[in-house]
């Protein structure tokens, strides 16, 4: 029976990778989605105050 060879495995050191910061196209798709947000609720909210006062 032939012996098997050992293989010596070496741990690798854990590459680290870098912080991502944030461009500026993250920062302007940010603004855009709470300014949607925001809009929405505001017309939700002036839909609902409107239509109460039409119906009274």
């Amino acid at each position: 029976m032939k012996e098997l060879e050992v293989m010596q495995v070496r741990k690798r050191k854990p590459v680290e990778q870098p912080v991502r910061q944030p461009d500026m196209y993250d920062k302007i798709v940010e603004r855009a989605f709470w300014f949607v947000i925001g809009f929405s609720i505001a017309l939700m909210i002036c839909c609902i105050a409107f239509g109460q006062t039409l119906y009274i």
